[in-house]
């Protein structure tokens, strides 16, 4: 009766191990990916906001190049350039602080 009783409690200790195991591990999964995902946002933000900086650059470079040369097609391109740095500003979540790190360099 005793080995019964000892196979049976070390069943349900084995069984509750593998399930606290289980959790754990559910558990670090979680905290990693959310970890991810923080660290993602931040990175996405900042390549959106590189690459407003890099249009940005351009645009400028247009401008000057209209002003010694005018042309209605650099005006659609300044156009074009203004439109796809608005864009990014509306996706990055804060349009207002986005166009103000942008005009600021």
């Amino acid at each position: 009766m005793k080995i019964w009783h000892i196979c049976i409690t070390k069943l349900i200790v084995r069984k509750f191990e593998l399930s606290l195991l289980c959790n754990m591990r559910l558990l670090a999964t979680t905290l990693i990916l959310f970890i991810c995902l923080l660290g993602s946002c931040t990175s996405e933000y900042e390549e959106r906001m590189a690459e407003a900086k890099i249009l940005q650059d351009r645009f400028l470079l247009v401008e000057e190049t209209n002003v010694l040369s005018p042309s209605g097609e650099l005006v659609n391109e300044m156009a074009k350039l203004e439109l796809e740095i608005e864009f990014l500003a509306k996706v990055s979540g804060n349009e207002e602080m986005f166009l103000r790190e942008i005009d600021k360099d």
